[in-house]
């Protein structure tokens, strides 16, 4: 079963191998197998309670070898596997190296060596209330070469929660262009907006900060940059995508993820940070979400003048999170 299901990863629902696979496993084939990107979902589940695992069918990977999957309309996709989750193991599935849901934690690091991930590595709000994590995960490469892993998560009621099989996912930090929305890198420049600005200002701090990785192709660009003889978006172009993930960081992504996404625990993030930085009107920064505000941060400009103080926002917070993981920073910057 497991192997047959790595082969079925990345495989549209309307594959003949999926359909047979499901039809014969007493999966129930959806009604309708597409996905609108009017949808505030781009991903649903097939699921089997009797063999104890689900299929999770899904238009946006964040991986360039799977990218969205135009249907026969315009607007509408195809959703490609993406991940099998096993509850329990009633379909007597052969896990990779012996794993089974009756292993504890010793067992299952005598076998995969160190949890991958541990709940307190997303967000400290994670953490029980008495300190200890409520869950660890292990990811371990399967087929590289296809970005498949399989995985397992191990809970706080001391057994083994699911066991997973999966295109490799890693949520963007950054998604400046949507390519099921039919975003490409020219329209992204045409796109004017705060978030935009605030994305693009960060991105270049990053780029002069050496927090970004580089290789052949993306070195030059970034030298250009630092240099000033390029705009932060010349990376944006050479990287081919929409977004950027915490894997585009070669350094500090901690920070990243807890300062961009709010999972400190302090409460302290970017978005915010920027809109105080910037608005200079008080009862605007008090509702930094109301369409007075919002209207004032899109017309504030991506300049030197106002890169400056951004930049100066970013050492300082940057400073905070290795010093002390913004526990004893101030929720509003002035």
């Amino acid at each position: 079963m497991f192997n047959t299901l790595t082969g079925l990863l990345g495989r549209r629902i309307d594959d003949a191998q999926i359909i047979s696979f499901i039809e014969t496993n007493g999966f129930k084939y959806p009604k309708k197998i597409t996905i609108s990107n009017r949808s505030a979902d781009t991903s649903y589940w097939v699921e089997n309670k009797k063999l104890g695992f689900d299929l999770l069918f899904n238009i946006n990977t964040y991986l360039k070898d799977y990218p969205p999957v135009p249907g026969d309309k315009k607007g509408v996709f195809i959703p490609l596997l993406s991940h099998v989750r096993f509850h329990n193991n009633k379909s007597k599935t052969t896990f990779p190296q012996g794993i089974d849901f009756t292993h504890d934690f010793d067992t299952l690091q005598a076998k995969l060596g160190a949890p991958t991930l541990k709940s307190s590595d997303i967000t400290p709000i994670w953490l029980n209330d008495d300190g200890s994590e409520s869950f660890y995960r292990w990811e371990v490469p399967l087929v590289p070469e296809k970005s498949i892993v399989w995985g397992v998560q191990y809970g706080d009621d001391l057994a083994v929660t699911n066991i997973t099989l999966e295109l490799q996912y890693s949520m963007p930090v950054f998604k400046l262009y949507y390519e099921y929305l039919y975003g490409t890198f020219d329209t992204f420049l045409k796109s004017k907006s705060h978030y935009i600005t605030s994305d693009l200002m960060f991105l270049r701090w990053a780029i002069e900060r050496d927090l970004v990785k580089t290789d052949a192709v993306t070195a030059p660009v970034v030298r250009d940059i630092k240099e000033g003889k390029s705009p932060v978006t010349e990376w944006i172009r050479v990287l081919d995508r929409g977004y950027i993930q915490e894997e585009d960081f070669a350094t500090d992504r901690d920070f990243v993820h807890a300062y961009i996404k709010n999972l400190s625990g302090h409460d302290v993030l970017y978005g915010r940070d920027f809109a105080f930085t910037l608005l200079t009107d008080p009862q605007e920064k008090e509702n930094y979400f109301g369409e007075a505000a919002t209207k004032s941060l899109n017309e504030i400009a991506f300049n030197e003048e106002n890169y400056a103080k951004i930049k100066a926002l970013l050492d300082m917070r940057l400073a905070e999170y290795r010093e002390h993981r913004f526990s004893k920073s101030k929720k509003e910057v002035s």
